[in-house]
């Protein structure tokens, strides 16, 4: 019985020596047909942040900040989470914009923010200043313009507007609703 022992040792050996070259060669050729421009990790992340974008003529443009951002070369897009947003416009009125998350495209020309987004058009004069809310907004800063298709709730010093879907003139401050508006004045 002590050969037959000892081959069906060798013959054990034998095949866990062949099952682990096979399994070592099928994980090498994985790893050689992962594409890496198929990954989307980021490349470099950024914590309390600030940051001036400025237009061609190199006057400032707007202001970001936020808590976190990831920045994905994949996409060539930025990820931010608890990012607020400051443009001021020609007429000095600031427009700022807070939301627990956004997307940049296009070196953060474009920016796509969720999640409880507030849009405070501060004004000179507190009187004409209001607040915005919304689920969602899409901003475009060289056309200067930011808009949603979800609802929106404009509060105002006395009034309070509800509509479905609204387009904001970031330059002169003009805002359009898009449909369903209702809305209560009070003197």
């Amino acid at each position: 019985m002590g050969k037959l022992h000892y081959i069906i040792v060798l013959i054990v050996v034998l095949a866990i020596a062949t099952l682990t070259y096979q399994l070592s060669t099928s994980i090498d050729q994985s790893a050689q047909l992962a594409d890496p421009n198929l990954r989307h990790d980021p490349d470099y992340f950024l914590s309390n942040f600030k940051a001036t974008m400025y237009d061609k003529s190199g006057a400032a443009n707007y202001h970001m900040a936020a808590q976190h951002l990831d920045h994905f070369p994949d996409t060539k897009t930025i990820e931010m989470k608890q990012l607020s947003v400051e443009y001021i416009d020609k007429t000095k009125t600031t427009w700022k914009v807070t939301a627990n998350k956004g997307t940049g495209y296009h070196k953060t020309e474009i920016l796509d923010v969720s999640g409880n987004v507030k849009i405070n058009k501060l004004t000179p004069d507190p009187d004409k200043s209001l607040l915005m809310e919304t689920d969602t907004l899409h901003i475009n800063f060289p056309a200067k313009l930011a808009s949603t298709d979800a609802e929106v709730k404009i509060i105002g010093k006395n009034s309070t507007i509800n509509a479905k879907g609204m387009d904001i003139n970031l330059d002169d401050g003009t805002m359009t609703l898009r449909s369903e508006a209702r809305g209560q004045y009070v003197p």
